[in-house]
């Protein structure tokens, strides 16, 4: 019988990081936090015999996860922002920010907002590979036991991963970065 407890202690932190680099909202980090959990029980239940790495797994689920979070998030906001483009956006645009914070903080999570935008236009193998390679610090080797993919292709999805996001952050290449703080 699996012990939870001890899954959830050894591999909860790492879990937790890897969901808040990529949702940076808390009750989002929470909920796929969860989520993450209960797949791996179902999985390990549909399974049959143990799982040979919980942290791969986790690691895993929980950036799949985070990804159709993000999907689900801009999906969402780019529908509110048509309906309300439709009744006096304005309105909307004029509510004060509830994020107050230095400079620096502001342009920090522009970047990353930018980032999981960005990260939601790739491929779900190319999104997985390089969250994983970048933001949890798994080797190609890590991740192509996970993924089933060999290393080379694991190396090719990053590289195409770092490409497109190239393309799709250009300005920041060029320094061309706003450094305006806005309030959303």
């Amino acid at each position: 019988m699996t012990d939870w407890t001890v899954i959830v202690q050894e591999h909860g932190p790492a879990v937790w990081r890897t969901l808040w680099r990529l949702l940076g909202n808390r009750a989002d980090a929470d909920e796929c936090f969860q989520e993450t959990f209960l797949t791996a029980l179902q999985y390990s239940r549909d399974q049959g015999r143990g799982v040979l790495s919980w942290s791969g797994l986790l690691q895993r689920i929980s950036t799949s996860r985070a990804m159709d979070r993000l999907r689900q998030r801009y999906r969402t906001n780019a529908a509110l922002e048509a309906f309300s483009d439709g009744i006096g956006g304005d309105a909307v645009d004029a509510a004060p920010s509830h994020r107050p914070g230095p400079v620096e903080w502001a342009v920090a999570s522009e970047l990353s907002e930018r980032l999981r935008r960005a990260l939601c236009r790739l491929p779900q193998p190319q999104a997985e590979a390089f969250s994983l390679h970048a933001l949890s610090g798994w080797s190609y080797e890590e991740i192509g036991r996970q993924t089933g993919m060999s290393s080379s292709a694991v190396g090719v999805n990053i590289h195409r991963a770092r490409q497109r996001l190239g393309e799709l952050l250009g300005d920041l290449k060029t320094g061309e970065a706003s450094a305006e703080v806005r309030h959303d």
